[in-house]
């Protein structure tokens, strides 16, 4: 079982690699208004049950924009200042997950791929699911997808089940 699971590292390490290095190279030989192509934001579905929170990431944009798509689950405190201004997502104790300590969780949905992700153990509150996608060409330009508000876990009113999910600004 360790040597699939080397496997599987080595693998995706290795694709990280070409991806990063396709990136170094496509970005050198393009002319400067290739960065300025527009991105797609990408779609979410998220659920939530008892303290887990289920996201469905697809990732719209074409292969050759080179732009990887994640889910984020942040405090819903911070998703008005998330959505002014996405770079807000680097903040420290804004982002509930993914988590760099767990570093599988930082790989989301590559061009025109759709990924599912289940986030066990949340405490108990009210979050934000936001979806975000950056091309490798133009990192300082993030475009992120409507937010969605998510109850987790039974609030101590008593109020659900945690499955309430409410788009941001409704």
């Amino acid at each position: 079982m360790q040597s699939s699971t080397r496997s599987s590292v080595k693998r995706i390490a290795g694709g990280m690699a070409v991806t990063a290095a396709t990136a170094a190279v496509v970005a050198m030989a393009m002319p400067a208004t290739a960065s300025a192509a527009t991105i797609a934001p990408p779609t979410v579905v998220a659920t939530s049950t008892g303290n887990s929170i289920t996201m469905k990431l697809t990732n719209p944009n074409p292969l050759l924009s080179l732009t990887g798509c994640q889910a984020f689950v942040v405090n819903a405190k911070d998703v008005p200042a998330v959505v002014s201004d996405p770079t807000k997502l680097l903040d420290a104790g804004v982002v509930v997950y993914p988590n760099v300590s767990n570093v599988l969780s930082l790989f989301g949905a590559l061009p025109g791929a759709t990924v599912t992700n289940t986030v066990n153990d949340i405490p108990t509150g009210i979050y934000g699911v936001i979806g975000g996608c950056v091309s490798l060409l133009d990192i300082t330009h993030p475009v992120i997808d409507q937010p969605q508000i998510m109850q987790v876990g039974l609030l101590p009113s008593g109020s659900g089940d945690g499955s309430a999910s409410i788009p941001f600004g409704s």
